[in-house]
Parts: C-alpha cells; structure tokens; sequence
C-alpha cells in the first residue's frame, strides 16, 4: 500500500476516535446537569410537598372546626325561635327559626370572609335576641287585644325584627364608616352593665315561658305553676347546674355544646323510653316546626300590616341596634385580648353592619360576630377565614333541608340553655364588672337593669345617659381644678432682683400666692375654687394671702356656674383686701370674665398675659408696699454693692478702671442672639431684659435683671455665640468689660481678677440655686 493511503486511512481513523470522544464528553455533561438540576429540585419538591401537607392539614381544620361551631349556632337558633316566637306566637315558630338561620348564615359567610379577627364565628346575639324578645311582645300584644289573628300577629313580629336587624346593619355601619368606634369604646360600663343585665334577666324569665308555654312572673312562679311544669323546670334547673358545675372544673368551650348534645340524646331516649316522644306529652314544641321560608317584600306588601305599631315599637327596635353595637364591641374587645392582637375596630363594624343590611332583605334577623362561637373554632383547629366559611355553608345547608330540629330537643334541654345563657350574662354585667370595685357603678347598673325590666329600653336608656353624665360629674368634681398651689417663698419670677429686694421677697413671699388651674371648671367643682382661696386668705397658722394668682393656662374652658363663682371670689376678695390676678386667658374666657367685671372699672384686680407677668406685676407691689415708695428696688448704692460682692471697701475704683461706662435708652439693644460673646456687662441701674425669638421669631421675654447684677458671663467664658438678645428697659447704666481688657485686668492685676471672678462664680452659683428651687417647686 501507498504510503500516501496509509496516512489518509490514520487520518480518517482519528477523526472518528476524536468525534466518539466528543460525543462520550458531551453525554457525560448532559447527564451531570441532569444530575444536578434533580439534585436542586429535590428540594423544591420536599418544599412542595411539605406545605401542601401543611395546607391540607389547615384546611381540615378548618373543615372540622366550621362544622362543630355551625352545630352550636344551630342549637343556639332553635332555642332562640322558641324563645321569641311562644305562647300565642308558637305558629311562627318555623318562620323564625328560618330567619334566624338565614342570618347566621349570610352574617358568616360575609364577616368570615371580612373579618380582622379570622377565625370568626357568628350567630345571633343572646343580649340582641332578649331584646327581639321584648319587641315580639310589643308588637303582637295591640293586634291580639284587638281580635287580630294570631297568623298576622306572627307576620307583624318578623317584619319588625326584620326592621330592626336593617336598623341595626345601618347602626353598626355608621359607627364604623364614620371611624366612631373608638368612641363606642367609652361608653360608661354601668350603662353596658344594666343593658348586658337586664338582656340576661329576660332570657331567664323567656327560659321560664318557653318551659311552661305561657308567660309567667318568676317570684309569682310558684302560685302560677301547673303539676305537669314541676318536672320540665326540674331538668332545666338540673341541666343549669351541672353545666356550671363542669364549667367550674374546666373552662373548656366544649363543655357546654357536649353537654347539650349529650342531655338531649339521654332525655330523647329516655322520653321515648317512657312512651313521651310525641308533641302532644308537653316534652316537645308543638306545631310545625320545621324552617319554613319567608320573604319580607311580599309579605310588607301582601299581608294587612298595621305599620303605626313599628311607630310605637321605635325604642325596643333602637335598642336591638344598641345592644347589638355594645354586644359586639364586648366581643371584639375579648378577642383582642385572647388572641393578642388588636382589631381593626371600624372595619368589624363596618362589615357586621354590611352582613346585617344583606341578610335583613333576605329575611334573616340579626346576626354578628360572636366571641364564644369564634374561641370555639380557635379550639377545634380553626386557623383561617375557611372555618367560618364552612359554619355558614354547613348552616345554609341545614337550612334548605328543612330538619324539624326543634322536634329533637326537648324543651327543657332548649330552656336550659338560655338559663345557662342568661345568668353567665348576668354574672359578667354584675358580679365579675369593673362595678364590683364602686358601690355606685354597681348601684347604676343595677338601677338600670331594673328600670329597662320594668318600664322599657327607652327609660332606661335615658337613666343610663343621665346617671352616667351625674356621676361623671360627681367624679370630676372630686379631682378638683387647682392642680398646684405654691407660694413666691418658693416659686420666684424670671426676675434677678437685687439681693436686698430677694431677701424681702424670701421673707414676705408667703403673702403672693399661685393657683395652677386645670381642666374644665363647671358647676361640681367652681365652688371648690373658692373654698381653696378662703383658706389661703384665712391661713391659720401663717400670713394670710394678699396676692392671689389664677393661672387658667391649663383651662379649657368654664360654664356661667364657674363665673358666678368667681363673682362670688371677687367680692370676697374686695372684702379682704386682697388683689386677684388672672392670666392666662384666651380670648374668650377674657371677654367673659371682661362682661362680669372681674377687673378694671377703678379695681385693683389685674388681668396679665402669662403667669410670669403676673407673678413679677406681685412682686414689685409687695416691694413696693414693704418700702413705703413707688420704687421697689433697694437704697444700696452700686459702688457699694460692687465693694460688698469684691469683698474689699474701694474695690470698685481699681475693678472699674477696666470697664466702659454707657448708658441705654429703653428699648436699646445691648447684644444680640448669635453675635460674639467677648463682653461682660455689669448693671448699675435700670433693669434689662434677655429675651430668645419664638416659632414666629416674635421676641420672647424669659428673663429680666433689674439693677445691681452681671450679664453675659456665661457666653464670655465658654467663649461661644449669645444665646440670646439683651436689651434695655428703661433709662439703664453698664459697665462693659472687653476680652482684651480682662486678660490685661489678669496681667495687671491678679488679686482683683481673682476677686472679680469668685464674684462671678457666686452669681452663677445663686442661678443655678434658683433654677434648682423651681424645678423642685413644680415636681
């Protein structure tokens, strides 16, 4: 062979080699990647897999919790049907058990899926259902007494509960879009107390009267009772007790739901077992029973309805909405505090009142969020808005099928549990309240719940709003309006005097006093006021006051009550002799006290701007009275002054050597805010007055040094800029010392620079003493 083909066939068989080499690198790449790429979705898939096992596991929790709150809230609407619809009314018992389960059901389903709170429970509210109770009766009384027909009766009932659950839906709306629920919050506990007690006191006497069929007095109960009732109310009282029983042992929320189950299986059985299964044994309600449908529209339209009875009918219809926004701002406020977190108030309002205003057209009564019903799905497993979704679907789903529910419970078993109901409502609103720690909150409440029992929603209502107002102001009255009283002995002016005036001042203080006034001053405590002044005036044990200063800085306002007692003030004061002067006042509690001739019109009662005004216009009358001049200050010269503050007679001549005399005008500018600190000012006469600007850059007065004093140390020594302006006030001598003429004073002469600055140290050690005795005063 060639070799020319022998190379060509090496050639060719290394292409080959190298391509299979290729092609094993390539496979070898893509089955790595693979590798890898499974390698880091392994975990993504466990991930997956994970949550979706978590997901499952909340959404059968969620299953199963909405399905063991809706069997509460369906035992719950069979005893309330035949609480509202008994005696006379028993016919509409079906209709009302429908209309009740159609608003548990629109009510859940809409607040579940709304609610801040999630999980939630909903369901018609006892302390509202009580009331319902009473506006039955309200409406069917006038139609029975006339001859009425029991059936229109029934049909004037569920259009005004349907009034009322529209009228509560618009309440409850109002409060929350117009962001009121914080103040729905303040409503005065003894009012919430006497509403929540008398609601409680009606579903036991309705317990009562769902037991014996007819209505029946509770202390007239053992004359009205019939031989065949004895038993009935035994099992009811026997079912009370054993449920408290098990409750004082375990607070579990299954306890009642198990044991009402449970107590209506064994006393089925046991009826059954006796041969008292029927209707007709008085164990049962009789009638028709199962949920029959109805619809608000046609009947308001079809039916005879005497609509001036919804007139008469207004105050029970207000207060379902009343009791149902007290009812769920208790319910919201539980759950905050057990789930620890904080609601979004206005929305669960607003939301309610939506599920209200949707269920009312549909013919369904009143239903919001309940406490008990939403802890009892955080304890079956409920974690999200799916449990209550689930309640209401599995309660609408009861609800088409029309189960006689009521004809499986016997009656006393249903009057049992609004007992239970009843005096747990009692126990909170009177014995476990905030009441039990002031005999008059409880004894409000108290009265309250009485008077609602005996006369109505509507009186008690208004005894709630007037005893509230009366022992608001009662209470207030106590606090009383003078926050802190001090004397000048303790509290001085931003005046720096000279040191003979301070010393009068110190000894002769006690004579000006000062009334720090606070809150609103009304007819409970403006007498106080004045009982406070006349013993100040008439102190026993010391000067009585002859300066009296009312700061009303703190005041928000007053009423004609307070006014006449400061008339009354002004005229004892007249009688004393003893001046008054008011300030801070706006402006109008200024023209008020202008109109009543507290001052002015040739009297010496003064009103002034600010309580430091006021205080300094006090010391210079004191000063003035004490010398016998119109001049407060003292007849101490400055040179010797100066010689007693150096502590060497003739110091001042050598000291003085180094200082520039001027003299300012009112109104003159000594230094101003922010210029260089390179001067100290000794003032011989005249007075100056250190001010620092305002928000507005409009001059704020906070100091003034009259006579015999020194200015501007501090910035000289800690050589920084003014920290404020300082200007004459009046006619004013200085002695101004430069930096180059204390550094020579130092070099020259350094027995009369130590001297002069032991003098300065002690002038700003007095300073820091008066500073320190005016915080001490106001603590």
């Amino acid at each position: 062979m060639a070799p020319e083909a022998t190379t060509g066939e090496d050639h060719q068989s290394g292409k080959r080699r190298r391509r299979r080499r290729l092609r094993l690198r390539t496979r070898a790449r893509a089955g790595t990647r693979r590798t890898l790429r499974r390698a880091r979705t392994r975990p993504a898939f466990a991930r997956a897999e994970q949550l979706s096992r978590d997901h499952g596991a909340r959404l059968g929790g969620d299953l199963v919790a909405g399905i063991v709150s809706a069997l509460v809230t369906v035992a719950y609407c069979v005893s309330f049907s035949a609480l509202l619809f008994q005696g006379d009314l028993k016919s509409g018992l079906a209709l009302g058990l429908w209309a009740l389960l159609m608003g548990s059901a629109v009510s859940g389903l809409y607040v579940a899926l709304r609610s801040t709170l999630t999980p939630v429970g909903t369901g018609p509210d006892t302390p509202a259902i009580a009331v319902m109770s009473v506006l039955a009766a309200t409406v069917s009384a006038p139609i029975l007494a006339r001859g009425g027909g029991v059936e229109l009766a029934v049909l004037h009932v569920l259009l005004a509960i349907t009034l009322a659950t529209f009228v509560t839906g618009a309440v409850l709306f109002l409060i929350g879009a117009f962001r009121m629920g914080q103040f729905v919050r303040f409503v005065p506990y003894p009012v919430i107390g006497g509403f929540l007690a008398a609601s409680g006191w009606q579903l036991v006497t309705g317990s009562i009267e769902v037991v014996t069929g007819r209505e029946l007095q509770l202390f007239a109960m053992a004359s009205g009772l019939q031989p065949e009732d004895v038993p009935k109310l035994a099992v009811a009282v026997a079912f009370v007790a054993v449920v408290f029983l098990l409750k004082s042992r375990s607070e579990s929320v299954f306890v009642l739901p198990l044991m009402f189950f449970s107590a209506t299986l064994v006393l089925d059985v046991l009826l059954w077992g006796l041969g008292l299964a029927s209707a007709s044994s008085g164990w049962y309600l009789t009638g028709s029973s199962r949920p029959v449908p109805w619809w608000p529209p046609a009947v308001a339209l079809a039916a005879d309805i005497d609509w001036r009875l919804y007139l008469h009918a207004l105050a029970e219809i207000g207060s379902v909405a009343g009791v149902t926004a007290i009812a769920l701002l208790l319910d919201v406020s539980s759950l905050e505090v057990q789930r620890a977190r904080v609601a979004d108030l206005d929305s669960e309002f607003r939301h309610n009142g939506i599920a209200n205003l949707i269920a009312a057209p549909l013919g369904g009564f009143s239903g919001n969020l309940s406490m008990q019903s939403s802890k009892l799905m955080a304890e079956t497993g409920g974690v999200g808005r799916a449990s209550g979704v689930v309640a209401a679907v599995f309660i609408g789903l009861v609800l088409m099928t029309g189960i006689d529910l009521p004809r499986l419970v016997p009656t006393p078993i249903l009057a049992g549990l609004l007992a239970y109901v009843g005096v747990r409502i009692l126990q909170e609103a009177m014995s476990r309240s905030p009441a039990q720690n002031a005999w008059m909150d409880f004894a409000l409440a108290l009265a309250i719940m009485i008077v609602i029992i005996n006369f109505g929603y509507l009186v008690g209502v208004v005894l709630g709003v007037v005893g509230a107002c009366l022992m608001f102001a009662i209470s207030y009255s106590r606090i009383g309006v003078v926050r802190r009283h001090l004397t000048r002995a303790a509290f001085a002016s931003n005046v720096e005097r000279s040191a003979a005036d301070a010393r009068l001042l110190r000894e002769h203080g006690g004579s000006i006093h000062v009334l720090w006034l606070t809150g609103f001053i009304f007819f409970g405590s403006s007498n106080g006021v004045f009982e406070h002044v006349r013993r100040c005036v008439e102190n026993r044990t010391g000067p009585g006051a002859r300066y009296l200063i009312l700061d009303f800085a703190g005041v928000s306002g007053f009423d004609s009550s307070a006014v006449m007692s400061l008339v009354k003030l002004r005229n004892y004061c007249d009688e004393h002799r003893v001046a008054l002067v008011y300030c801070g006042l706006d402006m109008s509690m200024l023209l008020t006290l202008e109109q009543a001739e507290l001052f002015g019109h040739g009297r010496v009662h003064q009103v002034l701007p600010s309580r430091n005004e006021a205080l300094e216009w006090c010391e210079d009358r004191l000063l003035a009275d004490l010398s016998e001049t119109a001049e407060p200050s003292g007849g101490e010269t400055f040179e010797a002054w100066l010689d007693r503050e150096l502590g060497r007679p003739g110091s001042h001549v050598g000291l003085l050597a180094y200082f520039v005399r001027t003299e300012l005008s009112g109104g003159e500018i000594l230094y101003r805010s922010g210029e260089p600190a390179d001067t100290i000012d000794l003032v011989a006469a005249g007075a100056i007055a250190v001010s620092v600007a305002d928000g507005s850059d409009r001059p704020l007065r906070i100091r003034r040094m009259s006579g015999k004093t020194v200015v501007g140390e501090m910035g000289f020594f800690r050589q920084t800029r003014r920290a404020a302006s300082v200007g004459a006030e009046g006619m004013t001598v200085v002695y101004t010392l430069s930096r180059t003429d204390f550094e020579r004073m130092l070099a020259d002469s350094p027995e009369l620079a130590a001297r002069f600055l032991q003098f300065i140290i002690r002038a700003l050690a007095d300073r820091v003493e008066f500073a320190n005795q005016e915080i001490a005063a106001l603590i």
